[in-house]
């Protein structure tokens, strides 16, 4: 069933079905009732244009956390490493640098960060 949403201020337009295509995926998705209350709200608000072309934008220049998840995947690895070693580092407590525990970050498991949080308490 379709339904559509006006934005009559802007002369904007939006007909959603029950489900859409996904376009980087192919799959068939369910429009959720979030997205549904967003689109209700922004057509009564004339702001209905606004919310596609946000929406728009994040969808062609998504954010990149890649390198906040490396630095931090790095940062656990070498608590990890402190913990098995069993003491603190000397000096000025600065975490190591260099490109050899980046290259062994990107080994590094994923069960073994759980592990590393579950013993912080996390």
């Amino acid at each position: 069933m379709f339904r559509t949403y006006t934005d009559y201020v802007n002369k904007t337009a939006l007909t959603l079905p029950d489900k859409f295509i996904d376009v980087r995926t192919g799959e068939s998705i369910e429009v959720l009732p979030k997205v549904l209350e967003q689109i209700e709200y922004h057509s009564n608000n004339s702001t209905l244009i606004h919310l596609v072309l946000t929406a728009l934008n994040s969808y062609l220049h998504p954010k990149s956390i890649s390198s906040g998840n490396s630095l931090l995947l790095e940062e656990i690895r070498e608590i990890k490493r402190m913990m098995q070693m069993g003491y603190l580092p000397k000096g000025n407590g600065q975490i190591g640098n260099g490109l050899t525990q980046l290259n062994e970050t990107s080994n590094l498991d994923l069960n073994e960060v759980e592990d590393v949080l579950e013993a912080f308490g996390g």
